[in-house]
């Protein structure tokens, strides 16, 4: 069934779009959850036209579908060894705001930090905050009901849905924003609504059931479908809408919702308390009705794996007591006197209550984002110590808020019960809702089975002792769905397969998510992580890194790279070199190497560094006078051709060729001219001189406009210093460009040049290419980033606004130092508009990668052009990344040294 069913998509997904590759179906098996299944063919989706293809062929031939968008879940909801549905991560993006930000439609594959930052100029949000909201998609977000700090139940997707629209198992579409799409659905599946009223019916008239299902959702709640809905709606199409919420793509697929946004005060206090938790409970439940943004916990073993942290511990007090917890209670008001007037009440209840120690409300951003990483640091801290091999599980739990202090004694001692001696509890206070987290190994199967003695004790306590929901916010997945019998009682859960069997009479979708009669599901096709030796073994596939990765629609993305690195020794000696060949690819070749996946690492993982390792050394001492002079005759001789037979004809007849010879360079319609300028020191006698030395890409390519000097010194000159050059100009070189191709021998050679040039006889020596700046920065060379010794020495009165428009392209150096904002704040003194194309970071040009695998610059820079229309010009802080970003946008790209010579007024 799945040959026919794989060729009947051909109609409708090109071939591209259909993934059978078994380095590729392996890498896309990889999500943040301890589970591991590999599909047996990955469906890349675009338009959702595609999605209603699919699901009515898997309908025809029973094929099984499960839907994943980022690929954060915790509860193993998104993996599957059948058919793995994803969506393009180029597209999916539309989003539509509504009333001044009132409400938000978006589409499913829109990352939850991104539709805030949408609505941030309303000083408005969604309600839905998942701590991995950076990385989660909203299609994600719905299918959880996922939610975070700071949303509880009020203000969660259940909450705050305002319409949805959703795709059936049967490839039906009901738009509720739609009144025609309402009217249509209600004519065309009137069985399928009575057949709602009905199940209505069934718990309406069960007195306790109905107790029982409104006492659950009390508290936060996401095992299970949302019964909630039979209670707080009449109208059959709004219980079909909540439904889907939380069902975590068992019941039909979202293809875009509309949500009602929430206020984002500006004004916030911070502070951190501690205390017995008995003592922090209380004062919660005391101070709760101010109406506060989050409280959370910490407990003793939270604080003590964050305690050497050196930052931090000016806010860390003793931690000889085990029994010490820790609250961090944020309040935010749209006003400061509206902060004051509850900060002043709230006080007054900390002054009453058994306190040990606070810090006292924090009200400067900086330092509460300091304070902020106690919480935050949890997880990575205890991801990165655990043994390597393995996995990290983070459970997820909600009881009562006064039962609170109990239950979590209670937990305590199955830790030590089952030997789970460094697991830290920390959560929700206002929810009641806990996190813990264990590192079990799961190659040991007697750590398989004292998991699994764990979990069910774990369940009795949670549901029998305390009337808890085994998942708060992540989710039933595999994790829990076994355990639904438990928590809900027979005539919920077969309330709950009546729902399924409605929605999916085929149980094509997500299988055994949220509902399964395998009561073994959650100890099945556990996670085993392969032992590398390295900094890759500390990868706990979260995902993180993804959004910033500039090969994730082409290849792999740097969780996906971990995965297979992980697999490949694993793997027999007659696959080995199959996988081998193709992760020379989608590994190595198309890792753009910059390292930015490391700045989103919650354990600080370089991938692009490794990979760079894994290239083939090429270690040889080289005179790098010839190598430049070299690349500088080829870009000549390219140009030069392409003047010829015109550099159109010369990028398609370079692009044919490289496809059949890798080997063969492309040459960009945007190639820039050979470097011809004369570099000589400056003439005056100004005591203020700097050493500026030009990085190697400006040795080779010039502007494309001419100055009547180099034009790094001319805008240096314009400052008011003097510009001297390296007395072996010619030979100097931070090492990079070696360092790239794994020439380690020839780097530390130029290293060893560029430190007998006499730096420390100046104040400054600069170098005039941000990639280089940062790599000498990493390599304790002391050379300065000449776009920062502009922002710093520039007087900002004397910029005129020469353009009206320009786009701004951070790159890889310049985004790792996190001082994007002062030079959108100079731009902004050249032009009435800057804008920053969005989900754009690393470019991938990458060197000279623009070139020689010129699709993962293509890749990166897809959607380049459509976001910057009506742009006079681009900027970028890197002489390569111009070339690809000029080429892919159809504008020209300048240097920021080139922007402030246009833009400045000095004499």
């Amino acid at each position: 069934m799945l040959e026919i069913f794989k060729s009947k998509l051909l109609e409708t997904l090109s071939k591209q779009q259909i993934i059978e590759n078994e380095l590729l179906r392996y890498a896309y098996s990889t999500d943040a959850s301890p589970y591991r299944m590999i599909p047996k063919l990955v469906l890349v989706v675009k338009l959702e036209q595609e999605i209603q293809k699919v699901i009515e062929l898997a309908n025809e031939y029973d094929i099984k579908l499960t839907f994943r968008t980022a690929g954060t879940s915790l509860s193993g909801q998104a993996v599957t060894d059948q058919v793995l549905v994803v969506l393009a991560s180029d597209s999916w993006l539309d989003y539509k705001i509504y009333n001044d930000g009132q409400k938000i439609k978006l589409q499913p594959g829109i990352i939850g930090g991104e539709a805030n930052k949408y609505l941030k100029i309303y000083n408005r949000k969604i309600g839905p905050d998942p701590g991995s909201i950076n990385t989660a998609k909203i299609g994600g977000i719905i299918a959880n009901n996922s939610s975070g700090m700071c949303c509880g139940t009020a203000k969660n997707s259940y909450a705050t849905l305002d319409s949805i629209r959703i795709i059936l198992s049967d490839g039906s579409i009901l738009d509720t924003s739609d009144y025609e799409s309402v009217k249509n659905f209600k004519q065309n599946k009137k069985n399928f609504l009575d057949i709602i009223l009905e199940i209505q019916t069934q718990i309406l008239q069960n007195i306790e059931l109905t107790k029982f299902i409104k006492k659950k959702f009390s508290i936060k709640n996401t095992s299970g479908y949302s019964l909630n809905a039979f209670l707080d709606f009449k109208d059959p199409i709004k219980i079909v809408e909540r439904l889907i919420i939380g069902s975590e793509g068992t019941l039909g697929f979202v293809s875009n919702v509309t949500l009602n946004t929430v206020p984002e005060y500006k004004y916030k206090a911070l502070n951190l308390i501690y205390g017995k938790l008995d003592d922090l409970v209380k004062l919660t439940t005391q101070i709760e009705a101010f109406n506060l943004s989050s409280v959370e916990l910490l407990d003793y073993a939270s604080l003590k794996s964050v305690a050497n942290n050196v930052e931090l511990k000016p806010f860390l007090t003793s931690l000889e007591d085990f029994q010490i917890a820790a609250i961090m209670v944020e309040l935010a008001e749209s006003s400061q006197k509206d902060l004051d007037n509850k900060l002043k009440l709230i006080n007054g209840y900390i002054e009453k209550t058994n306190i040990i120690h606070q810090v006292g409300f924090i009200q400067d951003e900086a330092k509460a984002q300091i304070l902020w990483k106690i919480r935050n640091g949890i997880v990575p801290t205890i991801a990165g110590l655990r043994p390597s091999g393995s996995s990290i599980i983070i459970e997820d739990i909600a009881v009562n808020i006064l039962d609170l202090p109990s239950f979590i004694t209670q937990v305590r001692k199955l830790f030590d019960k089952y030997d789970y001696i460094n697991a830290a509890i920390f959560g929700h206070v206002l929810a009641g809702n806990i996190h813990f987290v264990i590192t079990p190994d799961f190659h040991n199967n007697k750590e398989v089975s004292i998991y699994d003695k764990f979990m069910h004790e774990l369940v009795n306590i949670v549901t029998k002792e305390f009337n808890g929901s085994l998942k708060a916010e992540h989710g039933s997945g595999r994790n829990i769905s076994p355990f639904a019998i438990v928590e809900w009682g027979e005539k919920c859960l077969d309330i709950m397969w009546q729902i399924k069997e409605l929605f999916d009479p085929k149980n094509i979708l997500n299988p055994d998510v949220k509902l399964t009669r395998n009561k073994n599901l959650h100890i099945q096709n556990l996670k085993k992580l392969n032992v590398i030796g390295n900094e890759i073994d500390k990868c706990m596939e979260c995902g993180f890194c993804e959004p910033v990765c500039p090969s994730r629609n082409l290849s792999l993305t740097p969780r996906q790279r971990n995965a297979v690195i992980r697999k490949i020794p694993t793997l027999a000696d007659s696959d080995k070199p199959r996988w081998q060949k193709d992760f020379e690819y989608y590994g190595i070749q198309t890792c753009a190497t910059t390292s930015l996946c490391k700045t989103r690492c919650p354990v600080d993982i370089d991938t692009g560094a490794f990979i760079l390792k894994q290239k083939r050394q090429a270690n040889k001492l080289v005179n790098h006078s010839q190598e430049i002079n070299k690349a500088k005759q080829k870009v000549k001789l390219a140009n030069l051709t392409g003047n010829i037979i015109g550099k159109t004809n010369l990028q398609k007849v370079t692009k044919v060729l490289h496809n059949h010879f890798k080997s063969i360079p492309v040459y960009l319609e945007t190639m820039p001219k050979v470097q011809d300028v004369h570099f000589k020191n400056s003439v005056t006698n100004n005591d203020n001189r700097v050493l500026l030395i030009p990085s190697c890409p400006n040795k080779i390519f010039a502007c494309n406009k001419k100055y009547s000097k180099y034009p790094s010194q001319l805008v240096l000159e314009k400052l008011g210093f003097d510009v001297d050059y390296p007395k072996d100009l010619k030979g100097v070189c931070c090492g990079q460009m070696y360092n790239s191709k794994a020439n380690y021998v020839q780097q530390h050679k130029s290293q060893e040049i560029l430190s007998k040039q006499n730096l420390d006889l100046y104040n400054y020596a600069v170098i005039d290419n941000s990639s280089c700046a940062g790599f000498a920065k990493q390599q304790n060379i002391a050379l300065t980033d000449i776009n920062s010794f502009i922002v710093e020495n520039i007087d900002t009165t004397k910029l005129t606004k020469k353009f009206n428009k320009i786009a701004l392209h951070i790159d890889c150096s310049t985004r790792k130092q996190n001082i994007d904002e002062i030079y959108i704040n100079l731009l902004k003194l050249c032009c009435n508009e800057v804008v920053l194309p969005e989900r754009i970071y690393c470019c991938g040009f990458a060197g000279d990668k623009g070139f020689t695998t010129p699709e993962l610059n293509a890749s990166s820079l897809s959607s380049l052009a459509n976001q910057i229309k009506g742009c006079d010009i681009g900027v970028s802080f890197n002489r390569s990344c111009q070339i690809g970003l000029s080429q892919h946008s159809g504008i020209e790209y300048i240097s920021f040294v080139e922007l402030v010579l246009e833009s400045v007024v000095l004499s």
